[in-house]
């Protein structure tokens, strides 16, 4: 390149560059003129879970960015469903969601986030069409063209049209079997097993796999559903003396026990390292964190950091529903070396260099901490 082109290309960088810092700062700017706004954040599970805290903090973080700090020109309040735990059935997330809505009736917000689908489902669509106020959604597994079939709020992903957007939670299943092919001896002569539950998540991420992996040729796998604890442990004993399993991906994170009872990620978790022979697909880099194998994994931290960035622009006085509908932005790379140790697998060196993070243990026993969501652990 000569001089002149260097120049030419150094200056328009300068540019762009320049332009990025004017509009980030007119962003902060704006916000810190205008009157103080309300936002309400409804957590479809409890508080401290793994897939629910990194996306509102994610949504605090650019928000922040954007000039809308909590305590300043912005107040925050959060409410936690729990209905992966406590409130399970259609009638308990019902319930859940009409406390939250009564709770957004006296709050007043500018804005609510939705995280995750039970919150979508009884929080988001009675907000649907309100004038008065715009809903972001985060977290989503469920096809947003689905949703609108309940009452209409989607034109197209790229103007929905209504008073509400969000984000898509894309699973990357396709990229995070062939990273599996990668770190896992014999798997392309074998096959992965999904295991999803009969809950909302379940079913969407049952009907997710199937749109992301149909077509996939490469290699082979199937989802297996299971409805409670009992059906789950004997699935994982079955594909254990499966020669023809290779990995698993358990995203069964509700399942009723004898007697009333029920168990989520912890107690799951828990039993399924500690008897499963298979290694296991990671959703997100948290899980790889307690102890799963891992694979390519959802951001869900930079998955909330969109939803606040399109946050802010509501604020900031955008409709809401002239924003797109965005999948997850990106996923990363974890392995859990104790867990591949544990299962006598070797992961590559070269494989193991492409990984985001790495972990050389685990988190057992998950049962009893007070927050399975560290903020301090941070992976990428």
């Amino acid at each position: 390149m000569d001089g002149i082109n260097k120049r030419a290309l150094l200056q328009s960088l300068g540019a762009a560059f320049g332009g990025a810092f004017i509009f980030g700062n007119s962003s902060k700017a704006l916000a810190q003129s205008q009157t103080a706004k309300r936002i309400y954040i409804a957590h479809s599970y409890e508080r401290g879970h793994v897939c629910g805290e990194p996306q509102a903090e994610g949504i605090l973080d650019a928000l922040r960015s954007a000039g809308w700090t909590a305590g300043n020109n912005l107040t925050v309040r959060s409410y936690y469903m729990d209905t992966y735990r406590v409130n399970a059935t259609p009638e308990a997330m019902a319930r859940e969601g009409q406390q939250a809505l009564e709770e957004i009736a006296a709050f007043k917000p500018d804005l609510v986030f939705v995280l995750d689908d039970p919150a979508a489902r009884f929080v988001m669509m009675p907000l649907v069409g309100r004038t008065d106020m715009s809903v972001i959604f985060s977290g989503m597994n469920g096809q947003p063209e689905m949703y609108s079939e309940i009452k209409k709020f989607v034109d197209s992903r790229a103007k929905p049209g209504s008073n509400v957007t969000g984000v898509y939670e894309t699973l990357y299943a396709a990229q995070s079997l062939k990273v599996m092919a990668q770190a896992v001896p014999g798997l392309r002569d074998g096959k992965v097993v999904m295991i999803t539950d009969q809950s909302p998540t379940g079913n969407a991420l049952t009907k997710q796999f199937d749109l992301e992996l149909t077509g996939q040729t490469e290699l082979k796998w199937e989802v297996r559903r299971v409805a409670d604890w009992a059906s789950y442990t004997k699935l994982i004993e079955e594909l254990n003396a499966d020669t023809s399993v290779k990995a698993i991906y358990p995203v069964a994170l509700t399942l009723p026990t004898e007697g009333g009872g029920r168990y989520a990620a912890a107690q799951i978790y828990d039993w399924t390292i500690s008897n499963s022979k298979k290694p296991e697909m990671a959703i997100n880099y948290f899980f790889a964190r307690m102890g799963l194998f891992g694979g390519a994994v959802i951001n869900f931290s930079s998955m909330g950091k969109l939803a606040g960035q399109k946050g802010a622009k509501v604020l900031g006085g955008t409709k809401a529903g002239d924003l797109p509908i965005e999948n997850a932005p990106d996923y990363a790379i974890v392995f859990n070396l104790k867990r591949a140790s544990d299962l006598g697998i070797e992961i590559s060196p070269r494989v193991l260099a492409a990984a985001n993070a790495i972990y050389k243990d685990n988190l057992l026993p998950l049962q009893g901490r007070p927050l399975m969501y560290d903020p301090n652990i941070k992976s990428f």
